[in-house]
């Protein structure tokens, strides 16, 4: 009798890991890099991930487990990701380390740096997730602060394109469509100036923070 062939079971896996990539894709969210980033914090198992993820980012980006683990299967196929074998610091963990497991690829640190510097000054949700984001311990100073100087370049670039008011429309003599899209701009120009000036703010905070750090770092250290 002929052996049965394992290439079923093979192509199983690898349907449903793609199925588990379309799910992660259409979300349209940064989901799957903040699993990245919780992964680049402290290689784990998917189960400890999901709790992770949950306590950092659910009441901002709400994420259900079997998300997590597409985010982790398409992580993994991009190479951003590997599975490894951790150490049981004690046996009460031992049974959960046999779960398959996944550490961060230098690829994967790489590409998770450029998305937190190129793509977050295009999210509304901007702020909060910097916030998030950086209590993880991932992002040093300088990685914060390339984030805020990054946003601000691109809030300066926009506000030369869009320009000054139009003189048709400060002199009264501009139509009424004229009217309305520099007013349309004039909305924009101001949005732009109160993110210039955050991002400033911003900056200052952050340079004075890092200033700061290594007397309150040798302050710590003499107190332990």
């Amino acid at each position: 009798m002929a052996r049965q062939s394992s290439r079923p079971a093979k192509s199983d896996d690898l349907a449903t890991r793609r199925a588990r990539r379309v799910a992660t894709e259409d979300a349209r969210t940064p989901a799957p890099w903040l699993v990245l980033g919780l992964v680049i914090e402290q290689p784990s198992h998917g189960y400890e991930l999901c709790q992770r993820y949950r306590e950092r980012f659910g009441s901002l980006l709400p994420m259900s487990v079997q998300r997590v683990y597409a985010a982790l299967d398409r992580l993994r196929d991009d190479g951003m990701i590997e599975e490894t074998a951790l150490k049981p610091v004690d046996a009460t963990r031992r049974r959960q380390l046999m779960r398959r497991s996944y550490r961060a690829t230098h690829a994967g640190v790489k590409a998770y740096h450029s998305w937190v510097a190129e793509r977050m000054s295009d999210d509304s949700q901007r702020p909060q997730l910097l916030g998030l984001i950086a209590s993880t311990g991932v992002l040093g100073i300088d990685a914060v602060l390339d984030v805020v100087e990054r946003y601000d370049r691109e809030c300066v670039e926009e506000l030369r394109t869009i320009g000054t008011d139009s003189p048709r429309a400060e002199g009264g003599r501009a139509s009424l469509e004229e009217l309305t899209e520099e007013l349309i701009r004039d909305q924009r120009r101001r949005e732009l100036a109160v993110r210039h000036e955050w991002a400033m703010h911003a900056r200052r905070a952050l340079e004075a923070h890092r200033r700061r750090a290594p007397a309150e770092a040798k302050e710590r250290k003499a107190k332990s």
